[in-house]
């Protein structure tokens, strides 16, 4: 995204304007009725970013050659602040130019988690922003909804972030298989904002599926139900194994689920 006046603390120090016009990297989405939001600062250093001789920082990332770019004349280089979180305003953004692949936003979160253990950033992010670990929190937990393809639509667009908090309850489902302590199972998710397939893997028992998930849950608990989202949240570079394919005639509706599971308990 193009910024319209981004903050720059040190401009006294470096014998420079207090805000410039640059592109950052938005951590959220003003459809999520946000008011403002956090921006890490995309910088070249005068060129120096692009220098076979540079050496990243522990708080910086590059530029990837590979960004999902909406503008084909638009280049971008240099590497991404990730300690820096000044709220920015919807009218401070002039221009979106693309988003960050998949790969990229996963090693950001890999940064945040290095950098919210260094004082030195700490002082810095909690004076710049002092709510920049939730901020952190939400870009991971969103970002780990679309490794999962979670709430993901017809189209491939990922929705979790905009329907985090609306509530869906089991329109259908189909137990997939067994596998060691785990029930693998297709779910339709139904709600006001429409309906998503997704495979889940589950602890519990059929007798705890039957009653905990006969209750609405806003999205950002239903999530939660998948033991895949624990494992990501401790090591996001994780693989999953791919989940088996569901058999489109074998959903059915919660309340015959839990009829034929509990004769299959018996």
């Amino acid at each position: 995204m193009l910024v319209r006046d981004y903050p720059n603390p040190q401009y006294k120090e470096a014998n420079a304007a207090p805000t410039k016009t640059r592109f950052a990297v938005v951590i959220g989405n003003f459809r999520g009725g946000y008011a403002t939001l956090p921006a890490h600062a995309i910088v070249t250093k005068g060129g120096k970013t692009e220098q076979p001789y540079y050496r990243l920082k522990e708080n910086e990332l590059r530029v990837p050659a590979n960004i999902i770019s909406d503008r084909s004349d638009i280049a971008l280089k240099g590497v991404i602040k990730a300690h820096r979180f000044p709220l920015i305003r919807k009218e401070q953004m002039i221009l979106k130019v693309g988003s960050l692949p998949l790969e990229t936003k996963i090693q950001l979160i890999d940064i945040h988690e290095t950098i919210k253990n260094r004082p030195i950033h700490v002082l810095e992010m909690e004076k710049e922003n002092p709510y920049y670990a939730k901020f952190m929190g939400f870009f991971k937990e969103v970002t780990l909804a679309e490794k999962m393809q979670f709430m993901r639509d017809d189209r491939g667009n990922h929705q979790y972030e905009f329907v985090r908090n609306e509530e869906f309850r089991v329109k259908a489902i189909q137990l997939l298989e067994k596998r060691n302590h785990l029930h693998i199972l297709s779910v339709q998710l139904e709600g006001d904002k429409g309906t998503f397939t997704h495979t889940f893997a589950t602890k519990k028992s059929l007798q705890e599926i039957r009653e905990d998930w006969k209750e609405p849950k806003k999205a950002k608990e239903w999530i939660r139900e998948d033991v895949k989202f624990y494992a990501l949240w401790k090591n996001p570079f994780l693989q999953l194994k791919p989940d088996p394919q569901p058999h489109p005639d074998k959903y059915q509706s919660l309340e015959k689920f839990r009829e034929k599971s509990s004769v299959l308990e018996r």
